[in-house]
């Protein structure tokens, strides 16, 4: 799915609620519902980084976790709310800064199953890991039906999920593949100079010459994007192995505002002390990058709906919508993060994006299948094998996502 919201921008030079817009106005107004209310949570990412950055420094010194995490928090969102608006241009900003995440994560994480401890669990893990027959054999023995949101939020933040496979869209046309190269970027309101961004997009005429270089984009895409969900992936199976490895033998779950902590806590049993400080580096890196890249790409889609839906929003320029949003989330999250622990924030924004994937997904496959050939030529319509893999994973997050509601709603349990 995240090659089909590439597919558009790549296609057009237009993002998501562009796209969605075109498509039904009531609709993208729902859309962005789902999105406001999704990301009102989100500062328990700064939250869930800073449980690790206290418990790594110790500093405040004789601050509770509690007290010692909302510092962190604050110290982290007011860093990276500096460079978004000194970054030159933001997206390089953003992209530099989860480059250097990645790195970390992938090279702490490969370090840690090398551990004894977690390659003495390799045979048993990959066993359950690999079998894609397990889930028939229905819920576990010990299955609390209470886990059916932290169920849900794994499922689709497996895949980025929802309105993270969304964020694509905009740093897509930011980085100018395909017709995006006419698109101008967001840029800082002191260091970097104003480009013009464009309330729509660009077509093309039907010429071997632009065949064969919208071609080469797909293929270019293709494999960026391929490579952005093998690492994800790769992540996904790394963390997976460790938590087989180390948490489950403990029966016990992270929470409250030692999300962090007490993960590290359970490294340093099986690893010593450098393991406790490789998670936590890892937690902290990983959970407080997450938020500079909503706090980015939200307001993006922010400032792209504000363009569309509202009567004279066009008057003031995306940049200073975008600069807008990034205050208004900032504030959001600062207070949010007062209201309840990071946990509880990260379940509720996974369940969110969850149903929102599963109302989008339809209106894309539909955008791109079927408008794009209507006005522009025929040849970029998707293969019908694209057509059907999409509309299967679509069919799974929609089942899936009324089988969860039944049960949320009314109590009937068909899974959970």
């Amino acid at each position: 799915m995240n090659y089909e919201i590439i597919r558009y921008t790549v296609t057009t030079g237009e993002t998501f609620f562009t796209g969605m817009c075109r498509l039904n106005k009531g609709f993208t107004i729902l859309l962005w519902l789902m999105l406001v209310i999704t990301f009102m949570w989100f500062g328990g990412y700064a939250a869930g980084g800073s449980t690790a950055l206290f418990d790594l420094t110790k500093f405040p010194p004789g601050w509770s976790p509690r007290a010692g995490t909302l510092f962190w928090t604050y110290i982290t969102m007011a860093i990276f709310l500096a460079a978004l608006i000194f970054g030159r241009v933001i997206y390089n900003v953003v992209e530099k800064f989860m480059t250097v995440v990645v790195i970390i994560t992938v090279v702490g994480l490969v370090i840690a199953v090398l551990n004894g401890t977690v390659l003495a669990t390799a045979g048993s893990f990959f066993a359950a890991y690999l079998n894609p027959f397990a889930i028939f054999g229905g819920m576990p023995a010990k299955w609390d039906s209470k886990d059916a949101d932290a169920l849900l939020t794994g499922v689709a933040f497996a895949g980025m999920g929802g309105f993270f496979n969304v964020m694509y869209s905009y740093w897509v046309r930011d980085k100018g593949h395909g017709m995006s190269q006419y698109a101008g970027r967001v840029t800082s309101p002191i260091t970097g100079k104003p480009e013009a961004i464009p309330a729509t997009g660009f077509g093309f005429a039907d010429t071997p010459e632009n065949k064969r270089n919208y071609l080469d984009w797909l293929r270019f895409s293709r494999l960026d994007n391929g490579i952005a969900v093998g690492v994800n992936a790769f992540t996904v199976m790394l963390m997976c192995w460790l938590a087989w490895a180390i948490l489950l033998p403990k029966g016990e779950v992270p929470a409250g505002w030692k999300i962090a902590v007490t993960q590290a806590q359970f490294f340093e049993n099986a690893m010593g002390a450098f393991g406790r400080m490789l998670f936590l580096v890892i937690a902290a890196a990983f959970l407080s990058d997450s938020w500079l890249g909503i706090t980015d790409a939200v307001s993006r889609m922010h400032s792209d709906f504000f363009c569309h839906t509202v009567p004279g929003a066009q008057r003031i320029s995306f940049r200073a919508w975008y600069y807008i949003f990034v205050g208004v989330l900032t504030f959001i999250s600062a207070t949010t993060v007062l209201m309840a622990q990071p946990g509880a924030l990260l379940l509720a924004g996974g369940v969110l994006n969850f149903i929102a994937m599963a109302i989008y997904m339809p209106a894309l496959i539909y955008l791109n299948h079927k408008m794009l050939p209507r006005v522009l030529p025929e040849w970029v319509r998707p293969a019908k094998a694209t057509f059907w893999i999409a509309s299967a994973i679509t069919a799974f997050y929609i089942v899936l996502g009324i089988i969860y509601l039944l049960f949320k709603l009314l109590d009937v349990r068909i899974l959970f």
